[in-house]
């Protein structure tokens, strides 16, 4: 009988083992099982399967590669009172404007917001100023600002005035994003951006540098998003913003729609109906980030002129 001791201390400590190795398992699964709860709040675009938003389905050929960055910072529409949404930019954003491809209307209208794009090209971080003495008092309720391609050089100046467009919308959300780095000096942009988010609790943070670093996103020029780039931008735009807080979706007029300055980056596309439409509201965020999109109810179908023949330029 004693020779079987050995044997019997062998298998209470394999049973011992395999319990410990169960009650790592189930503890690691209810970990990942909140994990994957935190993301689908988050909605930052690390759930599998998230390859769109809205009414804008990101291109066959970037749906299964593109990796969409985390955002800094809390999404907007869990800290915006209300869903007036104001878009502040140069040709990049133009680009997606109504009287271009409309995509930035098409992708966040379904998530709840009514969107002002206001964009014109070539413009720098003054143009942003200029925008909210003209149209902050049209009452938004959250905002997104992208301008930084076009910089003079001087980081001081830019950071000026950078904060000075977000204190002026603070209390507001403001979802700030950062440039591609097709030249050195984009850097120190991004840097400021940084900087100015830490020094205020109103602004996060979209990693653009990042994401338009990635094969497909940008044309020819490193600086401008190419046409599946612009589906990729306000698909990024959406998971940054999340849901608005309520529900119905419009598109709404702009007052910033000169394109002299333009030249051709500017797309060579136009909507022949503007997107201004009433929205159903979403039903969930899972409805959302699953990829389901919502038919507009009604359409105001007043004719977008297509772009005219703009001088040439290198500036965004």
């Amino acid at each position: 009988m004693r020779s079987h001791g050995p044997q019997r201390h062998l298998k209470l400590r394999q049973r011992v083992f395999v319990g410990v190795v169960m009650a790592l398992t189930a503890t690691a699964c209810s970990a990942d099982s909140a994990s994957q709860s935190s993301s689908l709040l988050d909605g930052i675009g690390v759930i599998p399967g998230i390859d769109f938003v809205g009414q804008v389905t990101l291109p066959p050929t970037l749906a299964s590669s593109i990796k969409f960055p985390p955002i800094q910072g809390p999404l907007v529409g869990s800290v915006a009172k209300g869903n007036r949404l104001l878009v502040i930019g140069d040709s990049i954003i133009a680009s997606t404007a109504n009287r271009y491809g409309g995509e930035m209307c098409r992708a966040l209208l379904p998530l709840g917001w009514q969107v002002a794009v206001e964009a014109e090209p070539s413009r720098f971080v003054q143009f942003g100023r200029e925008v909210l003495r003209e149209r902050l008092s049209d009452g938004w309720d959250a905002a997104v600002v992208f301008l930084g391609t076009n910089y003079t050089g001087q980081i001081d100046k830019y950071a000026s005035d950078l904060t000075a467009i977000v204190t002026s919308l603070n209390p507001r959300p403001v979802l700030l994003l950062t440039t591609s780095l097709f030249r050195d000096r984009q850097k120190e942009v991004n840097g400021a951006i940084a900087s100015v988010a830490s020094a205020n609790e109103n602004v996060s943070v979209l990693d653009w540098a990042s994401l338009s670093s990635q094969s497909g996103v940008l044309n020819r020029d490193k600086i401008h998003p190419s046409p599946d780039g612009r589906a990729v931008l306000v698909t990024a735009i959406g998971k940054g913003l999340g849901p608005a807080p309520t529900q119905q979706g419009k598109c709404l007029s702009s007052k910033f729609t000169d394109d002299s300055a333009g030249g051709d980056e500017m797309p060579d596309v136009a909507t022949t109906t503007e997107v201004s439409a009433t929205v159903a509201p979403v039903t969930s965020l899972t409805t959302v980030l699953s990829g389901s999109s919502t038919t507009p109810s009604t359409t105001e179908s007043t004719a977008s002129a297509s772009p005219t023949s703009l001088p040439t330029t290198t500036t965004p």
